[in-house]
């Protein structure tokens, strides 16, 4: 929803997609690598089926006012190639120096407790600096930085399972005999971890970073955003070194469930909580803004009541597909979102800035225009 000019957009559309597949790719090839062609094909498979549902959830949350399906997709993608890409290499090189420099013994703690958090949660970070730098605009508050988070996240998530859960499963399907009860064991326990427990966990961390993000992109001047932003990413890094620590480097073998029991679950609940309490926000503030929406002129009056529940507004889109087909009711739902953002940033004009009200009331006549609405 930004003001690209017209030679740029069609360069980074195609650009854009390329590097993400040569990057996902290149990931791909390298679980393959590690665990065989047929095990990494058997980890896509299971996590795509984790990763839907996470996908889901965090759709489902942003239904009121959802951004740009071609933005939403970017994230995913950003979190499932570049920055799982760049993740695997750079803690390659990284581990490699830090045994030179300290030896294997102090590396093996240094990976676990710095490499891996703070790779991983910057690279998943920076598409979020770059939402706040390059498309203000588009986190309207918390909600939106968490959406975007939660779904770089999710991408992420999609590329590392294929190896965490394609190699138990490949080591089913090769074992016999007295190993078939190990591998089966090792699969169960993975299943458990990566499925039921933490199949949130990579959205959960990038998530502190979109919080800061959503604050971020409400302040005001260039310099007041960098200190949300880089407090949301410290504590995204120290849980997830908290987490690698109890698993990977801990003595204590249930060390890791005492930190899911004390630390994640609170940390997960309190994001849930907000999520759900955020959405149900946006909800209350649009219906409120509608009425200043049609004093203004900005939405015709008969449109005020589809677009106040969520329900009106599916009916809304199958009467318009019904009569006009696919391509009417996909323009009806970006109308939708554009009007609801127009009306998040009417609700909260003090800190939204007339430069983003006069811009999104421009993006909603002009959409209403292209449509034959007004």
């Amino acid at each position: 929803m930004g003001n690209d000019t017209g030679t740029r957009r069609p360069r980074w559309g195609i650009v854009w997609p390329l590097v993400a597949a040569i990057t996902w790719l290149g990931s791909i090839a390298w679980v393959a690598s590690q665990i065989g062609v047929g095990g990494a094909g058997l980890g896509l498979a299971v996590s795509l089926a984790v990763t839907t549902a996470v996908v889901a959830a965090f759709l489902w949350l942003d239904r009121w006012s959802r951004g740009r399906s071609r933005l939403l997709a970017s994230a995913f993608a950003w979190g499932a190639s570049v920055a799982a890409f760049c993740s695997i290499w750079s803690q390659q090189w990284l581990q490699t120096l830090a045994d030179a420099v300290w030896g294997t013994d102090v590396g093996a703690w240094v990976r676990p407790l710095a490499i891996t958090p703070v790779t991983e949660e910057v690279l998943k970070g920076l598409f979020l600096i770059w939402l706040v730098v390059y498309r203000r605009r588009e986190i309207v508050g918390l909600l939106d930085g968490i959406v975007y988070a939660g779904l770089v996240g999710a991408g992420f998530s999609f590329t590392e399972n294929s190896l965490y859960l394609g190699r138990p499963l490949s080591d089913v399907l090769a074992s016999g005999g007295a190993d078939a009860a190990a591998a089966i064991s090792v699969l169960g326990v993975t299943l458990v971890l990566r499925v039921l427990l933490v199949p949130f966990f990579h959205s959960l961390m990038a998530g502190l970073t979109g919080i800061g993000a959503g604050i971020a992109a409400s302040s005001r001047g260039r310099s007041a955003p960098a200190l949300p932003v880089a407090l949301g990413l410290l504590a995204a890094v120290i849980l997830h070194a908290v987490w690698d620590w109890a698993g990977l480097a801990s003595r204590d073998p249930y060390l890791i469930f005492k930190i899911y029991g004390a630390v994640m679950v609170p940390v997960f609940l309190a994001v849930l909580v907000l999520s759900v309490v955020l959405r149900h926000r946006e909800g209350r503030r649009i219906g409120a803004a509608l009425p200043i929406l049609v004093r203004d002129g900005d939405i015709a009056p008969e449109e005020a009541p589809l677009l106040a529940s969520l329900g009106a507004r599916r009916r809304w889109r199958a009467e318009v597909r019904r009569r006009a087909g696919r391509h009417a009711a996909h323009a009806l739902r970006r109308y939708q979102a554009e009007a609801s953002v127009l009306a998040l940033r009417v609700a909260r004009a003090d800190a939204a800035g007339e430069e983003q009200l006069a811009e999104q009331r421009r993006v909603v006549a002009e959409i209403r225009s292209a449509a034959g609405m007004s």
